[in-house]
């Protein structure tokens, strides 16, 4: 039976990163870099501090949402009577450690979803095409990895279209999905992912490998919380996750988990899109 509980050296449910704004590159068709340096709004620096939610906060807005009947399409699960879940990888590709990962996945035989942002994809956009070319999904961590609450919906916006318009240069199609930093949301951050054609996904299940927390412990907060049609979020540049991830991936198996792509998760039987 899958333990669905928090341990206690579980992160903790709030905590802030500060994020470095992408790099400055010149204003051409279909790539824009939002974060340019010249910017110096208000609501821009601000956006620089990540306010990171964790799984339980996410459930607990989508249901006040549902309560006070907001209509906020979002995808967290997929089928809870299915044992499929999805890997996630965010804040990618890495120099360092992604074609490492995609080694792993291809010797298991399993498919991810990366969320990718748009400065990253411009400096390694050979390893987008890998990983797409290896059959793996490509999502959208905005352009910037920036808060996008922070941001008017026409900035919000920007950060998308600028990298799924990498994304598509890269892979020949535009990603039909996208996360915002940290898993901060309202409901213009979602619309305006719809309005570039792609659907929020959040996450059920988070280790927290970013912080290097340790192999055993990303291990355990991993396995711990597998659950049917769940959404695991790691990170490319976590080498930890590189050393510990054949470790999960073979446990999942014998738990009887199948791994699927995002896109197969939503559109499992009866994917739970927040409505």
């Amino acid at each position: 039976m899958v333990a669905i509980f928090l341990l206690p050296i579980l992160l903790a449910a709030s905590q802030v990163k500060i994020t470095a704004p992408g790099p400055h590159v010149a204003h051409r068709p279909g790539v824009f870099n939002p974060a340019r340096e010249d910017r110096l709004d208000s609501y821009w620096r601000r956006a620089q501090q990540e306010d990171y939610r964790s799984p339980e906060e996410l459930a607990a807005q989508i249901e006040r949402d549902k309560r006070r009947g907001r209509q906020i399409p979002l995808l967290m699960r997929g089928n809870p009577r299915e044992k499929i879940i999805a890997l996630t990888f965010d804040d990618g590709p890495h120099p360092e450690t992604t074609r490492a990962l995609l080694a792993i996945l291809a010797k298991e035989k399993v498919k991810a979803t990366f969320f990718v942002i748009g400065f990253m994809v411009e400096r390694d956009p050979d390893l987008v095409h890998a990983e797409a070319l290896e059959g793996h999904e490509i999502g959208n961590h905005t352009f910037s990895h920036v808060t996008l609450t922070h941001l008017p919906t026409h900035e919000a916006r920007t950060e998308y279209r600028a990298c799924s318009d990498l994304i598509k240069s890269i892979t020949g199609k535009y990603p039909a999905f996208c996360r915002p930093p940290g898993g901060d949301y309202d409901a213009r951050v979602v619309r305006a992912g719809r309005d570039v054609g792609m659907t929020t996904v959040l996450w059920t299940d988070d280790p927290g490998d970013y912080a290097d927390p340790g192999t055993g412990v990303i291990a355990q907060r991993t396995l711990d919380r597998l659950s049917n049609g769940g959404i695991v979020l790691l990170h490319d540049g976590a080498k930890q996750t590189l050393l510990v991830l054949p470790q999960i991936i073979e446990h999942a198996k014998k738990k009887g988990f199948r791994f699927v792509r995002v896109s197969e998760l939503e559109s499992s039987a009866t994917a739970r899109l927040v409505r």
